[in-house]
């Protein structure tokens, strides 16, 4: 009987453990949506085919290369053109960014030949805001963001006209953006 109570208890702590995880990692608490202004931005970026969860060493590319030049961004930005779910993921088509900051404007315009430059012009956007906590992040916030999305986009009547997910890392949020057309 001792035995089966200390298993008990250990159980009980693994899934209180496992529950404190998911609340910090975002997955537990109800997500808000916002119907907002987004942009506009210009990203120095490389463009990448493949799955999305192999977009990590292209995002440090750009970074690196951009901290070269002694432009450092602590925002970067991926636009997602495909849905994983109709698209093979080795067909999958993304552009992977930095946000280059109004502050490095003038630093950037002298090595911009080095880099795909890409305009992301103001406009009306559903955005959800994720917490940036680990690499983790990375893979549970689109788990979690984009079938509620989705779902409010699809009940609005709203067309998507641009898929981007906004990395802050000084906020440390992760922004889910659909560009939307009413």
């Amino acid at each position: 009987m001792k035995v089966l109570k200390w298993i008990l208890i250990i159980v009980l702590v693994l899934v209180l453990l496992l529950i404190a995880f998911l609340a910090y990692m975002g997955m537990i608490l109800p997500l808000k949506i916002n119907e907002t202004k987004m942009g506009p931005y210009t990203i120095a970026y490389e463009s990448f085919t493949g799955p999305y969860a192999e977009t990590g060493p292209v995002f440090d590319k750009v970074y690196k290369a951009l901290k070269a030049e002694g432009i450092g961004s602590t925002r970067g930005l991926g636009i997602y053109y495909d849905n994983p779910s109709n698209v093979p993921a080795d067909k999958l088509r993304s552009d992977c960014g930095v946000i280059i900051e109004a502050a490095d404007l003038a630093k950037f315009n002298k090595v911009r030949r080095k880099f795909k430059i890409k305009q992301i012009p103001q406009g009306d956007c559903v955005v959800v805001e994720f917490p940036l906590r680990n690499m983790l992040s990375y893979m549970m916030g689109p788990m979690k963001v984009y079938p509620t999305l989705m779902k409010y986009i699809q009940a609005k009547g709203y067309k998507v006209s641009m898929s981007y997910e906004l990395y802050d890392e000084l906020q440390k949020k992760i922004y889910f953006v659909m560009g939307i057309t009413k």
